[in-house]
Parts: structure tokens; C-alpha cells; sequence
């Protein structure tokens, strides 16, 4: 990669025709996938994504161009174009001198992917497809992917950040089919961990693997109910993808600035239950959505987004801050090079509260458990699926059920939060899509109750 000293200049470049701030952001990543289909080793594959995108903002405008070239001439060429690009209104500004910022990784790494052979990794295929297969139930066929990321970054702007940051991670997909005499069931779930190939050492993965076919084969064989509108109490850890769909997006800044979201414009007004505080933490150790720093550089935070009801902050990147008249809180993500940064959620939860656990399911006469979701989509109303789910009866746990999704609007639903429970369990991750890519990401909570929600179903059900 350049020297400081040429970034520097492709920074002046960048800011020559009158914007008045530039950002580079260099990437070298290597990802490795291999794919087991029924127990057949199907091939290894190794890519390696290597690019610089640059950023240049001038008030409210934005550029951003990119390159797979990283050499100081491809980087000049760059910088030109995208002055070139942004229309001059002011006199142009120059870079600061650099000075480079160490901000410590929430997750530590022991073993690099790139340091383990392949053998090992598809050895680790081979145990975890293994211990699925000896869980019990009868599997007709099975996928098993592996896939490890090892990705290096370096931001710089034209206030002299210069900021370092390497994210590893590892990902054992499960693609599942049961069967029997009466039909057939399929579903998928992923292992995640923001370590090395330390999370596949031992029985992690494999413990996963046995639990999540067994779990499979109750899911399969759940009854279906009718839609309805009950008490919902949602479980500990996973069912707090809730959250990310019925307000997460809805808080990030790119929303809010364009009008888009139900929270636009409504800091400092109470829009959820007083049980209610939410938080995105891009510092929690050890989650998928942790890392140093966002993508421009900025030290990930702890931000309270929602204290006691009330909206306090909503995610913010520097452009969408800009056009808010906030400050970036280190939101600002993006999947590779190619993509340009916006505000995006991190690992996004509901803090703990004060109310019994065993309380809040003791005193529903009917209604849903929410053990884990699935996926879903948000905006002004939302549709999660549920994956793992159970019908309360009188108080008590009466069968699992299937075909259900949760639906209503976010406003609504965090109105009507009336328990939370004082246990916070964090779940493994997963991948969130928006306008900057995918980006890891994970969504939890203690258990919590809501008042009343509109249950889709089946309209068959018993």
C-alpha cells in the first residue's frame, strides 16, 4: 500500500475542487469457503478482495468512487475524478498531517485463518457434519459450508485520522433435510463466532450441530395455529432480531434524514413503553457486529438509542449525521471497498430490566413463547418469522407450534412492552443487508413480554 505521505496527497487531490472533506478507506481481505454436500467434499476456495474507495463530501453532497488498484498512481487517478465530480461552491481545503490512531479490537484473535491448513479446516467440516448426522433424527440430506474472513483496513481523512483495524471471523453453515414416511422438512441455521479458527477447536460446533438437528426435528413435527392477536413473551437471547426489524433500521440516520422512518424528528419524545431502553454497542467483546473502528474510521460505542421510553440518538455515519446536524457515534459500515459507508446497527439489544421471569409467562392465560425468529423485514411495519415457537396455555408451556409469524408496527409493539427480564443473553450473529452491503450484526435481549400482538398463522389450525 502507499506511503503516509502520498495518502496524504491523494487526500489534497481529493479536495481540490472544493469539498471539504475526503476519506480513503484501503481493504485486503482474504475469505476461504469450503463446501461439504452429504458428506462429500466438494471443493475449497480462497478469494482475496483488495481495494481502496474514496469519499469526498462537500455540506451535504457526497462522492464516492473506488478502485481495485491501491499503487499511488491509481490512487491520484482517483482522487481526480472524484474532484472532478463534485462541483466547486467553495475554495478547496487541504489534508491535515496524519497521525495514526491504535483503537484495541473487542475481539481477540488466537488463530488466524491464513495461519491453518486446509486439512484442519476440512477436517472440521467432516466432525461437525458427523456429530448432525449422529443426533438422530433421520436426515435425507445435508450441506455443510465453512467459511473464515480475515479482513484488513485502514482508513484516512483529510483531519489527519490515519486508523488501522483487522476483523476476523468464522461461519459454519447448516442446511438440513429430515424425512420420513409422511414428508419432509428443511431449514438452515449458520455457527458463528468473531474469532479465529480457535471457535472450531473442541465440542462448540459440534454441540451446535447435534442441538440444531434435534431442535429441527421438534420444529418439524409443531402443530400450526390460527392467526389470532395474544400475549407474546419473547426468550432470552435470539428474539431480539424484534427489535432490529420494528426499530432498528428506523433509528439509523440514512432513514431519518430522508423522512422515511417513524422516528424522524422525534429526539426527546417518548415513543416506547418506560420498561424500554435500547442499545447498539459496536464495543461489546466477542459479538459478530464488534470491531475497533466503524468504516470511517471512527472508535466504535456504546450508544443508548432509547433510555427509559425516550429517544435519545439514532446511529449515525458523517454524512447522515451531517444532514441531521449530529456527530457520527461510530455507525458508519459497509460491507467491502465497493460499498460506500452509511448508518448501519451493530449489536443492537434490550437492556435487562427488573421483572420476573417465570412471572411473565405464569400470568398469560393464552398466548405465544418466542424461543428463537427468523428472518424478516422492517420499515413502517414489520413481519419477523418465528422459528422456534410455543403456545402458553393457562400459565404453562401447552405444545410447540409452527407457520407463525409476528406482524404490527414498531411504535406499537414498544408501547406495549409491560415485563423485562433481568437476564441478558447474547445470541451468535448474523448478517444484516441494507444499502452499504452486509455487514455482521446481532440483535438479543432478556426475556420480555408484549401485551398483545397480531399472530399470522393458518387458517385451518386447531
Amino acid at each position: 500500500m502507499i506511503s503516509e505521505y502520498e495518502t496524504r496527497q491523494v487526500l489534497d487531490a481529493a479536495l481540490a475542487r472544493g469539498g471539504d472533506f475526503a476519506e480513503l478507506f484501503l481493504e485486503d481481505r482474504e475469505e476461504t469457503n469450503i463446501q461439504s454436500r452429504g458428506g462429500v467434499l466438494q471443493g475449497v476456495k480462497t478469494i482475496r478482495i483488495h481495494g481502496a474507495g474514496l469519499t469526498v463530501l462537500q455540506g451535504a453532497q457526497r462522492v464516492y468512487v473506488h478502485t481495485n488498484r491501491t499503487d499511488r498512481e491509481a490512487l491520484a487517478q482517483l482522487a481526480c475524478r472524484a474532484a472532478g465530480m463534485l462541483a466547486a461552491a467553495r475554495a478547496s481545503g487541504a489534508a491535515q498531517a496524519l497521525r495514526t490512531a491504535e483503537n484495541p479490537s473487542p475481539n481477540p484473535i488466537l488463530l488466524y485463518p491464513g495461519e491453518v491448513q486446509a486439512s484442519a479446516k476440512i477436517r472440521a467440516v467432516d466432525q461437525a457434519q458427523r456429530a448432525a448426522r449422529a443426533a438422530g433424527p433421520q436426515i435425507l440430506a445435508m450441506n455443510v459450508d465453512y467459511f473464515d474472513n480475515d479482513q484488513r483496513i485502514l482508513v484516512a481523512n483529510s483531519e489527519g485520522l490515519l486508523a488501522p483495524d483487522r476483523r476476523v471471523s468464522t461461519r459454519m453453515r447448516f442446511q438440513v433435510t429430515l424425512g420420513d414416511e409422511h414428508g419432509s422438512f428443511f431449514d438452515w441455521e449458520d455457527y458463528t463466532a468473531a474469532r479465529g479458527f480457535e471457535a472450531l477447536v473442541g465440542e462448540g460446533c459440534e454441540a451446535f450441530a447435534r442441538d440444531y438437528v434435534r431442535r429441527m426435528e421438534r420444529m418439524w413435527k409443531a402443530q400450526p395455529v390460527r392467526p389470532c392477536r395474544v400475549p407474546v413473551v419473547l426468550a432470552a437471547g435470539g428474539a431480539g432480531t424484534l427489535w432490529h426489524e420494528c426499530c432498528g433500521h428506523g433509528l439509523e440516520a440514512s432513514a431519518a434524514a430522508s423522512g422515511d422512518s417513524l422516528y424522524a424528528g422525534r429526539l426527546g419524545t417518548a415513543i416506547a413503553s418506560p420498561r424500554v431502553t435500547l442499545i447498539d454497542d459496536g464495543t461489546f467483546p466477542g459479538l459478530y457486529g464488534s470491531s475497533a473502528i466503524d468504516d470511517e474510521g471512527h472508535p466504535r460505542q456504546k450508544n443508548v438509542l432509547i433510555e427509559r421510553g425516550v429517544l435519545r440518538q439514532y446511529l449515525c455515519d458523517r454524512l447522515h449525521g451531517r444532514l441531521l446536524g449530529l456527530e457520527s457515534n461510530g455507525c458508519g459500515r459497509r460491507q467491502n471497498y465497493t460499498f460506500p459507508v452509511t448508518s448501519r446497527m451493530s449489536n443492537t439489544y434490550l437492556a435487562p430490566g427488573e421483572d420476573d421471569e417465570e412471572e411473565m409467562l405464569r400470568s398469560v392465560p393464552e398466548g405465544l413463547l418466542v424461543q428463537s425468529l427468523g428472518g424478516g423485514s422492517g420499515g413502517a411495519t414489520f413481519t419477523i418469522a418465528v422459528k422456534e415457537g410455543f403456545w402458553i396455555r393457562n400459565g404453562q408451556i401447552d405444545r410447540q407450534v409452527k407457520g407463525v409469524v409476528l406482524s404490527g408496527s414498531g411504535l406499537d409493539v414498544m408501547a406495549r412492552v409491560d415485563r423485562v427480564g433481568r437476564r441478558l443473553e447474547p445470541e451468535m450473529g448474523a448478517f444484516c443487508g441494507a444499502d452499504s452491503g452486509l455487514v455482521p450484526t446481532t440483535a438479543f435481549q432478556p426475556r420480555m413480554r408484549v401485551t398483545e400482538m397480531t399472530i399470522g398463522g393458518e387458517e385451518r389450525a386447531l
